[in-house]
């Protein structure tokens, strides 16, 4: 399920009475020693903004409609919640512990590191090239990067801003994945500079 994309409205008093809400409103990610601010994802706009009538207020992922579903008093905001979720939205109204982890998901992963059909090259701990790093991939589309934080999350529960992470060795990457919160069986792309120079990871 992804992030409704935009909410908006052509009203300048309910904008400023949702983003006074919004700037006082914190999401703690416990287990990630995390938090995030809801206003920080709410453009600063100004009563001028809205003299041409309906713009966009915010653009907002998963993770943060499921805490505005759940929290959110400012009537406009939560239609909007309600006319894209559809039947799914009473279901996010009652999910519990949204920010929780997934008891599924473990650190101290096995990492497995193989090659494959493109793999032109024998496993190599540095990237070929002067100061070329590996790009690491999720094949997953719920898995992404959260290059701030450094962590690969359910993007539907966390804030992630790439699909990418990068790291000057192998050891390094399978050091860094064996820290995260991980499932059995996710699976992503080791790639270098050179044409075949890729390998599949998987976590066991």
């Amino acid at each position: 399920m992804a992030g409704i994309d935009k909410t908006y409205t052509d009203s300048y008093k309910d904008y400023n009475e949702f983003k006074e809400w919004a700037d006082k409103q914190v999401i703690g990610f416990l287990h990630y020693g995390h938090v995030e601010r809801v206003g920080y994802w709410v453009w600063e706009l100004t009563e001028e903004d809205f003299s041409n009538g309906e713009i966009p207020i915010m653009n907002t992922p998963t993770w943060l409609d499921i805490y505005l579903i759940q929290n959110c008093p400012v009537e406009f905001v939560k239609n909007r919640m309600k006319s894209v979720y559809g039947k799914y939205y009473d279901e996010l109204l009652t999910l519990k512990d949204p920010y929780g982890l997934n008891p599924d998901y473990k650190q101290n992963r096995k990492i497995v590191i193989r090659r494959i059909d493109r793999s032109k090259f024998p496993i190599h701990n540095k990237a070929l090239g002067k100061k070329v790093n590996w790009w690491l991939q999720c094949r997953s589309f719920w898995f992404s990067y959260n290059s701030e934080c450094n962590i690969w999350a359910d993007r539907s529960a966390f804030p992630t801003n790439t699909n990418t992470m990068h790291a000057h060795t192998l050891k390094s990457i399978v050091r860094k994945l064996r820290e995260q919160y991980l499932p059995s069986g996710l699976i992503f792309t080791i790639s270098g500079i050179c044409m075949g120079e890729e390998y599949e990871l998987i976590t066991k």
